[in-house]
């Protein structure tokens, strides 16, 4: 052998990995000179047992084992037998002392074909390894090809459970008996799945396809390789479809060949197409949408429905720039979508083009119409739009939408008359006479803007957010006033009591507040009267009148009564999970009319509770926390005070982050930094929204607790929500 010859094998043995089984410890090391001139790894055992342990513990592993014949603890025959068990197709080398006939019938016996003497011998060793060499490539060649295969079938496997609707795709047995049939194979050859499931393949035959066509189809997958042809199937009404077939071997996760996977696309169309062209134009220009293909340059064809013409207003589209015609000076969609059709030209799949086009825009305003916008993928990399004029109807969905808003405010206005009389009455007095402090003007705009959320008002709430901004841009505290004065809010509050008073009446608006009053108590009062007639005692006519200051008096819990409704209102707006809100509480307990403004000004934390407070679904499932989120509410009287907890289990206040921004703002930093809340016009949100985002909400709070005298309490821990303990004084 050659110099040459030599290097090429070294080169290939240089990458095996080998299993060395040998007693003698001379015979070893000699043998291992040789060895390493061709081996780079070599695992050494001294014996048959340890040998075959190794094996064992690594199979599939070695590539090539060399052992002794002879060795006192399981022969090299022996072991090779055990091998064999494991893996039939293991090269194994045998090296013998001896050569007698009966031992080399009972290697060949074994399956043993490489043989070589004691000592090993650089000559015999290369001509073996030869050998061995050319056995080991023709297994691994058969492995990749095997490899290729299965990463085909793989892929077929995919396609054909992604697209079972719109993929004619089928598979056989290795007889040809159906074993699975997709929706679209069904569609198009008119049979049900029970009608093909366990038939021939041949159901679907149609006369015209001559025999020879599947035979050469047959001998093609037989050999394990792909076949691809056109064939003529038949229906099962009688009419034919023509189809491009992909025919390849289906084997299952162990390697085993079970049958045979097709996949086809349908091309009866194209071989239709010119007797069809006329009829399918004149179909497309009578359907009232627009229609049209360009190719990967974005240049449009030839073929268009009259109604592009319509849309787009133009005498003539061909070979005009689509992204132009369909965008105009619209950059932003302009350059989505010209990026959109080079990612969807460039790739083959038609899966992948499929998920470029549905990121294009779905929806543009073309000369005053509103146009729908749908892309299909065609071949060779022409893509079709189909424009639908959806003007009327989009017309139509934002009348529905304001109808279920006027919808929604009529149900929360009419819920509660006295609440809703009262907040009209105080929102005209403040508009009337606007408080001339300037941050308590800001607080009870605020207040009322959370109050008319919550009644769903349709106008004067986004109109209160509007002023809110433009306010915030004015640095000019006069300006401030004629900002607030041109606003007109009384004429915008009028379009909302206008159509109130359209569904529920005039004398809905126009009413007083009514008094709900137990009849058992009007006649404790009569009785109490009736007795001064005989008894003229000043103590018992003050009783009387402390009596009647009592009708006012409201329940705490009715006046706490409003927030579960407008918690799940915010939680709906905001997509945030939370539980139903229930009040806690004496419901008998009354208080004096004095402590509604601070009441009503605890929407502000309600809402901060549901958009600052609860994390939405995903951080919470994160931080191994219930997904929907929790809000408290209750109240306990003591000796001389209320005690009114309102909390929630979300993410806590961020103390660092309210200070950062307390900082910037030049706002004075407390001992006790969780007061920072209470600061005007600061607040731990980056962005505005109709709720929430001022640092208005909680100041106002803080005012209205500040009148009553009342005190408050925080309990902050972060990751795992807040609690706010208000005292208010009890009389």
């Amino acid at each position: 052998m050659d110099i040459d010859k030599i290097k090429q094998l070294v080169e290939k043995t240089k990458k095996l990995k080998v299993l060395y089984v040998e007693d003698n410890e001379e015979t070893r090391q000699q043998a291992l000179k040789i060895l390493k001139n061709f081996f780079d790894y070599i695992d050494i055992s001294f014996d048959g047992t340890d040998g075959f342990q190794k094996y064992k513990d690594n199979t599939n592993y070695y590539d090539l084992v060399i052992s002794d014949i002879n060795m006192p603890k399981m022969s090299g025959l022996d072991m090779s037998r055990a091998i064999y068990d494991i893996e039939k197709d293991q090269q194994i080398l045998i090296v013998s002392a001896y050569n007698d006939s009966e031992q080399l019938q009972e290697l060949m016996d074994a399956g043993i074909t490489n043989y070589i003497h004691k000592p090993v011998k650089m000559h015999s060793l290369i001509t073996e390894l030869q050998k061995i060499i050319q056995v080991i490539d023709l297994k691994n060649q058969k492995k990749q090809e095997l490899n290729d295969i299965q990463k085909l079938n793989h892929e077929l496997d995919a396609l054909v459970d992604s697209f079972d609707t719109y993929v004619i795709a089928s598979r056989t047995d290795l007889k040809g008996v159906i074993t699975y049939a997709s929706k679209a194979y069904q569609t198009i050859s008119g049979y049900k799945e029970t009608e093909l499931i366990g038939k021939p393949h041949n159901i679907v035959r149609h006369p015209d396809m001559p025999s020879y066509a599947f035979k050469e189809m047959w001998k093609t997958i037989k050999n394990g390789d792909l076949w691809v042809g056109e064939v003529k199937n038949l229906r099962k009404d009688g009419s034919h479809y023509w189809v491009k077939a992909s025919i390849a071997p289906y084997f299952d996760k162990n390697a085993q060949h079970i049958g045979y996977s097709a996949i086809r696309i349908d091309i009866t169309a194209q071989k239709e197409v010119e007797e069809l062209h006329s009829e399918v134009n004149n179909l497309l220009n009578n359907a009232g949408q627009g229609f049209l293909s360009f190719n990967e340059n974005r240049k449009i064809g030839k073929s268009f429905s009259k109604e592009c013409l319509s849309i787009f207003e133009l005498e003539d589209m061909y070979d005009q720039d689509i992204s132009t015609v369909l965008f105009g000076n619209d950059r932003e969609k302009k350059e989505l979508f010209i990026d959109g059709i080079q990612k969807a030209s460039a790739v083959d799949e038609d899966m992948l083009k499929d998920l470029f086009l549905s990121l294009l825009p779905k929806e543009h305003r073309i000369n005053s119409r509103d146009i729908k916008i749908e892309y299909k993928a065609l071949q060779n990399n022409f893509f079709m739009l189909i424009l639908t004029d959806i003007t009327k109807t989009k017309l139509l969905e934002s009348k529905i939408k304001e109808q279920n808003q006027i919808q929604k405010m009529i149900v929360a206005v009419a819920s509660n008359q006295n609440d809703f009389i009262e907040l009209k009455f105080g929102f005209e007095s403040f508009i009337s006479n606007p408080s001339k402090d300037l941050i308590v003007l800001l607080r009870e705009l605020h207040t009322f803007k959370g109050i008319f959320a919550q009644k769903e008002m349709v106008h004067i709430a986004y109109s209160i957010h509007e002023l809110e901004s433009k306010i915030n841009n004015c640095l000019n505290e006069s300006n401030i006033i004629e900002i607030f004065n041109k606003h007109n809010l009384k004429d915008i509050f009028q379009m909302d009591l206008e159509i109130i008073a359209s569904n529920l009446g005039d004398e809905f608006i126009n009413a007083s507040c009514k008094l709900n009053i137990d009849i058992n108590y009007i006649d404790t009062l009569e009785s109490k009267i009736k007795e001064l007639e005989s008894d003229d005692k000043n103590d018992k006519l003050v009783d009387i009148l402390n009596d009647f200051e009592k009708i006012k008096y409201e329940s705490v819990y009715s006046m706490l009564n409003i927030y579960p409704s407008a918690v799940k209102q915010i939680a709906q707006k905001l997509k945030k999970e939370v539980y139903p809100l229930e009040i806690r509480g004496d419901k008998k307990l009354l208080i004096s009319p004095k402590f509604k403004p601070f009441m009503k000004s605890l929407i502000h934390l309600f809402n901060n509770c549901v958009e600052h407070g609860i994390e939405d679904v995903e951080t919470r499932l994160e931080n191994e926390k219930d997904e929907i989120g929790t809000i408290i509410c209750s109240f306990s009287k003591y000796a001389h005070s209320i005690e009114l907890i309102i909390g929630d289990n979300g993410s806590g206040i961020d103390v660092e982050k309210l200070t950062q921004n307390a900082l910037k703002k030049d706002v004075a930093i407390q001992d006790d930094k969780l007061m920072l809340v209470f600061a005007d016009s600061l607040s731990v949100k980056d962005k505005l929204s109709i709720t929430s985002g001022r640092g208005v909400g909680m100041s106002a709070i803080k005012y209205e607790l500040d009148r009553l005298n009342g005190n408050i309490e925080i309990k902050n821990d972060i990751g795992y929500g807040v609690e706010f303990i208000f005292t208010l004084p009890y009389e």
